[in-house]
């Protein structure tokens, strides 16, 4: 058998061997040939997208893990998720929200500017983080409603855990977005009237990346505004973004 035949056949029988693997009702199995199909590139992306009749978290875990192949079918089928919301599609919606900003970066900000007043509210966070990190222009109207309407429904105390709030998101976004320093200075009027209804991970935030946003700190001329690929390389740091969802 030539050498191009005999590879060959050993590329067909691991793919039959993943596709298997994905159908199987064992976990680790299951999440075994997951791993395997990323590895596969477009072949595996081929493999995982077929599988439009799978519930429950492993909907979630082929949905998550079609964020980290390249091929011409996942795509389609993250969209078709995205787009079709339910009783309990949330997890499955958010999940290919992250994944479609991963695999197709900017060409996905159609998708996410529908997805920001949704209903659901995770829908609205994950569609407000891929804009954030990845979403063209086109979304910087509505993400600033979006905006007004979180600061304007808070109510206090407010506590967070982490940094990646939906007020920073969105705020990374429109200074990502900003074509001028009437857009910047826009947005600093409306977190400085509020300023009271941010929490204090918030706070700490705009401390580090927009300090003259302070409405105690010493008054200047200079807003000085963070720079948009700083932004931008501190929230694709993010083990969202930076790490593989199925390791």
């Amino acid at each position: 058998m030539p050498a191009q035949d005999g590879a060959e056949a050993v590329r067909s029988a691991q793919q039959a061997e993943v596709e298997a693997g994905l159908r199987s009702a064992n976990p680790e199995r299951f999440e075994a040939a997951v791993q395997a199909a990323v590895r596969l590139g477009a072949e595996g992306d081929q493999l995982m997208a077929r599988l439009r009749d799978l519930r429950g978290w492993r909907a979630v875990y082929i949905l998550a893990a079609l964020g980290d192949v390249v091929g011409p079918y996942g795509s389609e089928v993250l969209r078709q998720t995205i787009a079709t919301p339910g009783p309990g599609t949330s997890d499955r919606r958010c999940a290919a929200l992250l994944a479609l900003a991963k695999r197709e970066k900017e060409q996905a900000s159609d998708v996410l500017l529908a997805a920001v007043e949704d209903r659901d509210a995770g829908v609205r966070e994950y569609a407000l983080l891929g804009l954030a990190a990845v979403g063209d222009q086109r979304a910087r109207d509505v993400v600033s409603k979006r905006l007004e309407a979180i600061l304007r429904s808070r109510k206090l105390p407010i506590e967070h855990f982490q940094d990646v709030t939906p007020v920073v998101l969105a705020a990374v976004y429109l200074l990502r977005q900003a074509s001028d320093s009437a857009h910047a200075e826009r947005l600093a009027t409306l977190l400085r009237r509020r300023w009271r209804y941010l929490s204090d991970r918030e706070r700490q935030w705009f401390a580090r990346y927009w300090p003259s946003l302070d409405p105690d700190a010493p008054p200047s001329s200079d807003l000085a505004p963070p720079e948009p690929e700083t932004l931008q390389r501190w929230l694709l740091a993010d083990p969202l973004f930076s790490r593989p969802a199925i390791v």
